[in-house]
């Protein structure tokens, strides 16, 4: 289905087809490789010591099928992210049912029929709809739900998964911040956060959110950033067949306005921010001077929008990061003894 696949994603988000097989087709392959390995291994019967309260009798170790599962499916890696906890449930023994995201229709509705053509219905099964089919689904008594979302949602999917005593899968955002130390290679530094930060558009919960740069480097990487653009995108970014739309004109207005509000509040648009709410096209922005009162310091951004923030010292960056919720990645660029410190502070 893989010339099906990119048309829906093309469809969905004007994704390029490379992009398309290196995120989305190519995990799903790797999970099912994965699986098919380590199966029998996982399956397997283990023999344990028993408790010296159970001395005198023998104990194993019996892998059982969890029962059935719910698997809520994000809009940002649609056929990536539904598949991909589909192997390892069909794997474990489970029956499922695949909620795919309402924003994304053209892969979703793919995603029903590439499942129906190879599954029985009451095996694995898709559910199409937007919030309230998947809250109906929730008030269902399912044995465990994996849902990958924000976290204002995740409360939501917990507190149903408690009434059934449902186990819970959540991967959740989160502001992930970018530490760039003075003795970082900065091509190396900016060649990643490029391709980290702007493919698909930013859309990626992993994505890094801000960068905390030494000042002593700091233009260095703005420039190097703003270089490793251009040659990702060319002269135009928002026109450029590689760079990802924004899933949808609501989606695009909130970024916009998180632009917009930093700057009107003194931060500096550095690079980018071109493009249109009727094509939910951005350029990718690169923002300095901004504050912790702004919107954009504040809440994920989950966009092509990257803001710098210079440092002197290093441990109010670090108590920063450890007086917020905890994010999802966490990256650093310099040498050893700055990775270790940040990895013990944070």
């Amino acid at each position: 289905h893989r010339t099906q696949i990119e048309a829906a994603l093309q469809a969905d988000f004007g994704k390029h087809p490379t992009e398309t097989l290196l995120t989305e087709i190519i995990p799903v392959l790797q999970e099912i490789s994965h699986a098919r390995s380590y199966l029998r291994r996982w399956m397997r019967v283990r023999r344990v010591w028993p408790s010296l309260t159970m001395l005198g009798s023998s104990a194993r170790i019996v892998p059982q099928p969890k029962g059935v599962a719910l698997i809520i499916a994000p809009w940002n890696f649609p056929l990536n992210l539904a598949l991909g906890p589909l192997v390892s449930a069909l794997a474990a023994g489970c029956s499922v049912i695949v909620k795919p995201s309402e924003l994304t229709p053209a892969t979703s509705a793919l995603l029903a029929r590439m499942l129906g053509e190879t599954f029985a219905s009451d095996l694995v099964a898709v559910v199409e709809g937007g919030a309230e089919v998947a809250t109906r689904l929730l008030d269902l008594p399912f044995d465990h739900i994996f849902f990958t979302g924000n976290p204002a949602v995740g409360r939501i999917v917990m507190a149903a998964a408690a009434k059934t005593l449902a186990s819970v899968t959540l991967e959740l955002g989160g502001k992930s911040p970018v530490i760039v130390g003075p003795e970082a290679n900065i091509s190396s530094a900016a060649k990643w956060l490029a391709w980290g930060k702007f493919f698909n558009a930013g859309q990626t919960c992993i994505a890094p959110d801000h960068v905390f740069v030494h000042a002593s480097v700091a233009a260095a990487l703005e420039a190097a950033v703003r270089q490793q653009i251009g040659r990702m995108y060319g002269g135009d970014p928002a026109a450029s067949p590689a760079m990802a739309s924004v899933i949808s004109p609501r989606h695009w207005r909130r970024l916009r306005g998180l632009v917009d509000e930093a700057v009107a509040g003194g931060a500096k648009l550095a690079e980018g921010g071109a493009g249109a709410e009727e094509t939910r096209r951005m350029a990718p922005v690169i923002l300095t001077g901004t504050t912790d009162n702004m919107q954009i310091s504040q809440e994920e951004i989950f966009g092509p929008v990257l803001p710098l923030i210079p440092y002197d010292e290093l441990q109010p960056v670090l108590d920063r990061i450890t007086a917020g919720p905890k994010p999802l990645a966490l990256y650093v660029f310099g040498n050893k003894a700055l990775a270790e410190t940040v990895m013990a502070q944070t």
